[in-house]
């Protein structure tokens, strides 16, 4: 039996959302990967940017160098603390 476009959409919409956290550890370290990506965000708004500015953001997390490096609308980089 085929799902007509209406069954599809049903379902889809019945999806329930997982809520998911992401902690990164390394050594006797550990952080939120949601706060690191509120300070990248501050960060960012700190050099004077808007806070609806933003349509992309990479972020790259190096914990040898405790530090997450990121690049916002590919061509504001940036690093802050992991820790």
């Amino acid at each position: 039996m085929e799902n007509t476009k209406a069954d599809v959409q049903t379902k889809a919409e019945g999806k329930k959302e997982i809520d998911t956290e992401v902690i990164l550890q390394y050594r006797e370290y550990e952080v939120n990967m949601d706060d690191v990506t509120e300070r990248v965000k501050a960060h960012y708004f700190a050099k004077g940017y808007k806070e609806d500015s933003i349509e992309n953001m990479q972020i790259y997390v190096k914990p040898e160098d405790f530090t997450a490096y990121y690049v916002i609308n590919d061509g504001v980089v940036g690093k802050v603390n992991l820790f």
